[in-house]
């Protein structure tokens, strides 16, 4: 299914349809940088069936099926996704109950900066290995991932399986924003005290983009509950690497505040 927010398509799926129309809140999951609603895999139902709650899932611009990304990516590109988009997929989509947000990487850096501003709308805030400031270990990965894609056909062709016909356009974009000098000292950590939902904060202690600082910093700086999750011998991709924990911790979440 399609809808058009700043002019632009946006190619998104319900889960457990038959809730919809309820009380209940309403779960949206967020992808990662390189992601997808494809790359999600079964999370999101087995998430979503576990908790009885619906959900929804979507391509941001220029991801999978949506519209392909028409100009460069600027360092307010999560900004923008924050404030312009997820807002006008809510109101689109006329969600009217409370919304739990499910972000990995850009998309849990996206959720808490939708939180920041819209706590009002929000029962709570899941964050999985986002950033809110940007760290040389970040940086390293992004130029260890654009090295083996480049290197690599296996990733080029993985990658084209879900972003049909863009893959090189969304890889290339999101590489050239977050490595372009004027994303140089990148950060949010003012925004995070607007924050007034309790936050599940994830993080695998061997994530390529991120130290265990990004925790501390959302802890420190948001102005309510955050809980930490860190996960052992695990990379930036919990919620696939430690499927059954992360599940677990994030079903035992969402039953304590909805």
């Amino acid at each position: 299914m399609y809808t058009l927010i700043n002019g632009h398509k946006i190619n998104y799926e319900i889960i457990n349809q038959h809730l919809v129309d309820s009380q209940k809140p309403v779960l949206i999951f967020l992808h990662e940088g390189l992601g997808s609603i494809g790359q999600w895999k079964d999370f999101p139902q087995n998430l979503c069936t576990a908790v009885n709650l619906p959900g929804i899932v979507y391509d941001r611009y220029g991801y999978g099926l949506s519209d392909p990304l028409q100009e460069k990516r600027e360092n307010t590109f999560l900004h923008d996704e924050a404030f312009i988009y997820l807002p006008g997929l809510i109101k689109n989509l006329k969600i009217e109950n409370k919304i739990i947000l499910v972000g990995h990487s850009d998309g849990a850096s996206i959720a808490l900066l939708y939180a920041s501003s819209f706590s009002d709308k929000l029962l709570g805030v899941i964050s999985e290995a986002a950033h809110v400031m940007l760290e040389k270990v970040s940086l390293k990965g992004i130029q260890k991932v654009a090295a083996e894609y480049n290197n690599n056909e296996s990733l080029r062709i993985r990658l084209s399986k879900y972003h049909p016909g863009i893959s090189d356009k969304m890889f290339n974009g999101w590489v050239d924003a977050w490595l372009a000098p004027e994303f140089e000292g990148w950060n949010i950590e003012a925004l995070l005290s607007g924050i007034k939902v309790p936050v599940l904060a994830i993080q695998g202690d061997d994530d390529e983009y991120g130290t265990y600082d990004q925790l501390l910093s959302i802890k420190k700086n948001a102005s309510s509950e955050v809980e930490i999750f860190y996960l052992q011998d695990c990379g930036h991709v919990p919620h696939l690497q430690e499927s059954e924990k992360v599940m677990i911790k994030m079903a035992d979440f969402i039953f304590k505040i909805v």
